[in-house]
């Protein structure tokens, strides 16, 4: 990685031994939330660090940034790329129940904005089509796979056909080649994306296969290649990304799959769950 891209952390710790100890104190102050940085002035930033602003203006002039506003811009680019290092806050002394209501209020606001901005003719038509695909593949990485998960586990309960990727020891070609026209893939693709996703997504439209595609609000390249794009809400007033509104519709996605099934998603289930009382499976 060359300078002019390196990050904040990696510059500080590259450049510990040569910064004054004024520096190191502002470097502390970033490196325990680097976020900070993103939202906070010069001036600001040297008043929670307790230095000057021509140290803070040295600070960074040390690291390679050609100005404070350079940095700035830099982190701010970082915590739209969802990293939690970044959207984390500076150490607060606001009391547990403050926090509380805080996160309460922020996951409402998610679910009732996602819910807002749904489509309910493309929910329909994208509920539809996976009704009736001969087979369904449901594909995310990372975090977007423990969504996936999610989507998995309902749907395998009332369609014969649900595949979950990637595998373990499995190549996506060794699946993606049976797939066409009659099937659809629910793809999961939250911030912070892997590039395997695209390039998935990529050879699935080149073999006209639908696809549902489920994301942040900044749904990113692959949602070019999708028939259908649902945007979450995922801003979180804490670290990590809120999945409240993800799970929230990824439930009714698949309830509402179950319904249009009727009668099929019936007797598919029924066959499950006799199944789970002749293997003694469940309590």
């Amino acid at each position: 990685m060359s300078a002019k891209t390196a990050s904040l952390e990696g510059r500080i710790r590259q450049h510990w031994e040569q910064l004054s100890s004024h520096e190191q104190r502002l470097a502390d102050v970033l490196l325990a939330a680097p976020g900070q940085l993103a939202m906070n002035t010069a001036t600001e930033l040297a008043h929670s660090a307790g230095v000057s602003k021509a140290t803070t203006t040295r600070f960074f002039r040390h690291l390679g940034y050609e100005s404070y506003e350079a940095a700035r811009r830099q982190a701010r680019d970082m915590q739209s790329s969802g990293s939690p290092l970044y959207l984390q806050a500076a150490p607060s002394a606001s009391p547990l129940d403050s926090i509380m209501q805080q996160h309460l209020e922020k996951e409402i606001a998610n679910l009732v904005n996602s819910y807002r901005t749904l489509e309910s003719s493309q929910l329909q038509d994208a509920v539809s089509a996976i009704a009736r695909a001969r087979r369904v593949v449901v594909m995310g990485w990372r975090h977007s796979q423990t969504i996936a998960q999610l989507i998995y586990r309902d749907l395998i309960h009332v369609h014969p056909d649900i595949r979950l990727l990637p595998r373990p020891g499995d190549s996506l070609a060794e699946h993606l080649a049976s797939l066409n026209e009659q099937d659809v893939v629910i793809c999961v693709g939250l911030r912070r994306r892997m590039p395997a996703l695209e390039a998935a997504m990529n050879a699935l439209a080149e073999r006209q296969v639908p696809m549902l595609y489920l994301a942040d609000v900044l749904s990113g390249k692959p949602a070019r290649h999708a028939q259908w794009v649902v945007r979450c809400h995922t801003d979180s007033s804490l670290i990590f990304d809120s999945t409240a509104a993800l799970s929230g519709i990824c439930n009714l996605l698949c309830s509402l799959v179950a319904r249009e099934m009727g009668k099929a998603s019936n007797d598919y289930l029924a066959q499950v769950e006799a199944l789970h009382q002749s293997l003694d499976e469940l309590e």
